[in-house]
């Protein structure tokens, strides 16, 4: 008997075999993929909302705590004249805002859309306590060069003259 045909014929099944299994193996890796690209749009839309829930309750503390509404109110005032209670709620609110917008920045929430850190750096400067406040502190919280900038730029905007040399440095971006 001549073997050649069978053998010829074993080879095609065999390629024809592994033909179907590496399309297989392909379609599993496109429905993985797209699995894959569902659950990162879910993980960043969780993320949004989570940094959203997060300023909304920075926001709403200040509504919330009679305290720090008075504080808060006096900003224009500076934060010299504060007593100790006074000055530590209101630098822990600002704080917990820098703290926020860095997260945020780092995690390259809203696409890093220089608009809306602006906005927000606005609002902690919009006084002379919060410029007090990033000179002092919060500008030693700013660890990403590029936000420092925009923050400082915000703050020469507000101010009408740069940064004080003394102000605070984040620690990254200190030179030893």
């Amino acid at each position: 008997m001549d073997w050649e045909p069978v053998v010829a014929l074993a080879q095609i099944g065999t390629g024809l075999a592994t033909l179907i299994l590496a399309i297989f193996l392909a379609a599993q890796i496109i429905l993985q993929r797209k699995a894959l690209d569902r659950a990162h749009e879910d993980a960043e839309r969780e993320l949004s909302l989570s940094s959203y829930a997060l300023f909304q309750e920075h926001l709403h503390s200040r509504i919330t705590s009679d305290s720090l509404r008075k504080v808060y109110a006096s900003r224009d005032e500076g934060l010299n004249g504060l007593d100790k209670s006074d000055l530590d709620a209101i630098t822990t609110y600002f704080r917990a805002g820098y703290l926020l917008t860095n997260i945020e920045w780092r995690l390259k929430r809203r696409d890093r859309v220089l608009g809306y850190f602006i906005r927000r750096f606005d609002a902690f400067m919009d006084s002379i306590g919060g410029r007090q406040y990033y000179v002092r502190w919060g500008r030693g919280i700013l660890n990403q060069p590029a936000l420092l900038e925009l923050a400082d730029d915000v703050y020469e905007k507000l101010e009408g003259q740069p940064v004080p040399e003394s102000a605070a440095q984040s620690i990254s971006l200190v030179q030893s």
